[in-house]
Order: C-alpha cells, then structure tokens, then sequence
C-alpha cells in the first residue's frame, strides 16, 4: 500500500502540471511496474532503502527480460527511453514535494533508425482478399479502409465514433489526430459501402452496450484495442498464403505508409498528399519521394 500512495499522488501531481491525458496515465503505470518489481525482486518496503544499483537492476529486466505484451518482444528503444523519462520525473517530483531522494543515472538509449515497410498494391489487395464473409471478416475490411484506404495512424482509427464516419459526404473525421490536429480525409465509393456493411451487419452483432459510441469494436463489445487491430492484421497476412508477405514485419503504420507512397507513385500532388495524412510539417511526407521511386 505504501507504493500506491507514491504511485497515486504522482499522478495527481502530473495533472496539476497540465501535462498531458496520456503522460498522466502511463507515467503512474511505469512507476507502478517499477514498485512490484522491487516488491518481487528485492523484497524492499521503504523508499528509503532502494539503492542506485536497484534502479539499475530494474532496467536491465527491462531492457533484457521484459517483453511486449502486444508483439512478444523486447522492448524497444523508444519505450525504453519512455521508462528512463517516467523515473527522472518521478524523482525530481519526491524532491520537490520533499518526500525522500531516489537517484536515477540511467542514460538514454540511442534512437532506432525507423525502417518503413511498404507493401505493394497487389500484397494489399491480398490482406483484402483474405477477410472472410462473417461480421468478423466485414470488421477487418473496415480496418484495412481506414488503415490503408484512410491512411490513419492507429490512435486516431481507434477513437474514431460512429458519427465520424460522415456516409453522406463519403469523409472521415479525425478528431483526435496528432498534436490535436482535426483533419477530414475522403474515402472512395467501395469504401464507403465496405463501411456501410460494417454498420448495419457487422458492428451491432459486437457491441454489448446500446451507448457505445466507438466505431471499431473488439471482442469485449467495447472499443477495439491496438492489440487487437495487430493480431487481426497478423491473421490476415498469414491468410493470404503469400510467402514474401508472411516474411513481411508489418503493422498497422505499415498500411499508412503503403497508401501514402501508392498515392505519390500515381502523381497526386504532395500537398494533397500530406494534408490526407495529417502532417503539419512537408518534411514528414518528403521522405516518401525516396520510398515511391524505390518501390
């Protein structure tokens, strides 16, 4: 109980920074994991007696025991460094609050270089082929148009709600897009009845609350998770029974980044291109030049 009392006013804490929904959330989480590990490890009760060499036992779990519990793989450097940052904060928030000193000399890891995987148009339409014909099937559709078709990062096809889905204008509206960035993006006649099914066939035999307002929904008749999305990509790419695509790391960003290099190969204008993404900055949708002509 004495963590949770550390772990609880932490979070409280965080808010009254302003910081972000997300930060507030995950931040407390860490610190959470970082106490049952020291409560399973070290059978430490007090602040008092975690040690540097604690903290850094702790990181090497992280860095070479611990694994994602959406892909079965060590973490990467991202999230590392996502771990490193919450126990910084979290020791500069016991100094300023005067409740004891935990000294955190970690260093950061060095950012992993970003390898875009991009599939072909004739891979995609494989994903497409092998959705079966049972309101699951219909529901994967509906993911591949929003993924692919949409080309929404994987947060903002989660929050999508069922009014985003604007049938009458055949537009989808991102609300939450990155930064809190709104943006309306078009999807094509096929898209738009792919949804159409989804709504009226697939959708109502998921849900289990009348209320729920989430347009994807998971297997827990609630608003479908990232985990779920990936498995259900997974699956498919195993489906298509295609040898060089089962190969293939992918996920869901893997679809944006498809559809965004299919779109500069067919000569859609860059601007075009990067306000159907969401990118506030050219720079971002640049290094798809590089990837259409390599394609």
């Amino acid at each position: 109980m004495v963590w949770k009392r550390y772990t609880e006013s932490f979070k409280q804490w965080l808010q009254l920074l302003n910081y972000t929904l997300s930060t507030t959330e995950r931040m407390p989480r860490q610190i959470e994991e970082f106490f049952e590990w020291i409560d399973r490890s070290e059978k430490i009760s007090s602040l008092e007696q975690i040690s540097r060499q604690h903290v850094h036992g702790y990181y090497e779990y992280l860095k070479y025991t611990r694994k994602s519990q959406n892909t079965d793989t060590f973490l990467k450097s991202q999230t590392l460094n996502g771990h490193i940052r919450a126990l910084k904060l979290f020791s500069f928030y016991l100094e300023e609050t005067l409740q004891g000193r935990l000294t955190i000399d970690l260093f950061y890891e060095k950012k992993e270089t970003a390898i875009r995987q991009i599939l072909s148009t004739q891979e995609v339409q494989l994903l497409y082929q092998a959705t079966g014909e049972d309101h699951y099937g219909i529901r994967e559709r509906a993911m591949l148009n929003l993924y692919y078709g949409c080309g929404l990062r994987s947060k903002e096809g989660i929050a999508l709600d069922t009014g985003d889905i604007m049938l009458d204008k055949k537009m989808v509206y991102v609300r939450q897009g990155k930064n809190y960035k709104e943006r309306y993006v078009p999807f094509t006649e096929k898209q738009k009845e792919d949804f159409e099914q989804y709504l009226k066939y697939s959708r109502p035999q998921l849900i289990r609350y009348e209320n729920e307002k989430a347009f994807l929904i998971g297997h827990a008749g609630k608003r479908i998770s990232y985990g779920i999305l990936l498995k259900t990509l997974k699956r498919l790419q195993e489906h298509t029974g295609d040898a060089t695509l089962k190969q293939k790391t992918i996920g869901l960003h893997a679809l944006r980044h498809s559809i965004a290099t299919h779109l500069m190969q067919r000569g859609m204008k860059f601007d075009y291109i990067s306000q159907f993404l969401g990118h506030s900055n050219l720079a971002s949708t640049e290094v798809y030049m590089h990837l259409a002509t390599q394609e």
